[in-house]
């Protein structure tokens, strides 16, 4: 068991590590452009719009970071 635990604990630091919303960021965005998609969107609209979350997540990571080393 303490090898399972040593293993989360492992993919965690390695896919979240310190910036959680790099993280979440894309994933949200990926699922809001699926729901555009099957909202009858097209697909060039859902193509901006995750281009847009993209840099939203960007953006926020940015100030995030000046914030701490400020």
């Amino acid at each position: 068991m303490r090898y399972v635990r040593q293993f989360g604990a492992f993919l965690y630091d390695f896919l979240v590590g310190d910036a959680w919303e790099l993280f979440l960021g894309p994933i949200i965005a990926l699922v809001v452009g699926w729901a555009l998609l099957q909202a009858g969107l097209g697909s060039a609209t859902v193509g901006l719009v995750l281009f847009l979350g993209v840099l939203i997540v960007a953006a926020v990571n940015l100030v995030a970071g000046l914030r701490a080393s400020a």
